[in-house]
């Protein structure tokens, strides 16, 4: 699945202050991909990357089409500078609004965050972001980005050490996108075990399982064996197994029409 961020990268002459208000570099209108403030591939930072999770799906989704409109704003533009035209004077407008402003890359998560919440979140920079998010109330304990590490609509994302941060607008949607399986999931080698002659252990069904395992307290988990690859081994299995002793069902580690019935139940 592609992956894309949204941020603020540089002013219009490469460079991190002194740019004019508003966005001097985007080609037009709709432009998403080219600007001061733009969208762009995933890419793995040199510092790593620490993943802020909203708790609430809501929040995730509105900032995350924010950060979308943020991105083809030709009013909004990039610098790092203090006073009337500098870094905070995104705030002193709506994301949408044409007055021409600027913005850096954490000043414009905050005003993201902002407006997708209605909460007034305190001035950060990326280097104690972390702390001031998690102190909201508002994020899931923060994860660390790993290869295979699921990203959702709206996650943050800031470096370990003071660097950069973005918001992702295009990952993992909060409602699940797979089709339900119509057999058991499980891998081959339970389904021997089992004695389990009919299942899967492939494709869609097998991804509508994991993605339902990781709403269920075991995104971790499930990262940690591939991710949402649709590939039914036995970390998946595994995890089906728990989730069955969680909500009173024989853990055989076979996803069947019980063990789905709970997972759409929520």
């Amino acid at each position: 699945m592609k992956v894309m961020i949204g941020n603020a990268w540089c002013d219009e002459n490469g460079r991190s202050t002194g740019g004019k208000p508003g966005d001097q570099k985007q080609k037009g209108t709709p432009d998403l991909y080219t600007g001061e403030v733009r969208m762009q591939d995933f890419y793995m930072n040199k510092k790593g990357w620490l993943i802020l999770r909203f708790k609430k799906p809501k929040h995730a989704k509105k900032a995350a089409k924010l950060m979308k409109k943020a991105c083809n704003n030709a009013s909004l533009g990039y610098s790092q500078s203090d006073g009337e035209n500098g870094r905070e004077s995104v705030f002193k407008y709506d994301i949408a609004s044409t007055v021409p402003r600027n913005c850096d890359c954490s000043t414009l998560v905050n005003k993201v965050i902002r407006e997708a919440t209605g909460k007034d979140i305190p001035v950060f920079y990326t280097g104690n972001e972390k702390e001031i998010l998690q102190k909201t109330g508002l994020f899931k304990p923060t994860i660390e980005y790993k290869p295979g590490t699921t990203l959702y609509d709206g996650d943050v994302i800031v470096t370990k050490t003071k660097g950069h941060t973005a918001m992702i607008t295009e990952g993992m949607p909060w409602n699940n996108p797979f089709e339900p399986p119509k057999t058991n999931v499980t891998s081959p080698t339970n389904a021997k075990k089992q004695g389990c002659a009919s299942y899967i252990s492939k494709g869609e069904g097998v991804k509508w399982v994991q993605y339902e395992l990781a709403q269920h307290q075991f995104q971790t988990e499930i990262d940690a064996c591939g991710g949402i690859d649709g590939d039914c081994g036995k970390g998946t299995v595994a995890c089906i197994a728990e989730y069955q002793k969680l909500v009173g069902l024989k853990a055989d580690g076979i996803c069947g029409p019980k063990t789905i019935a709970k997972l759409m139940e929520g």
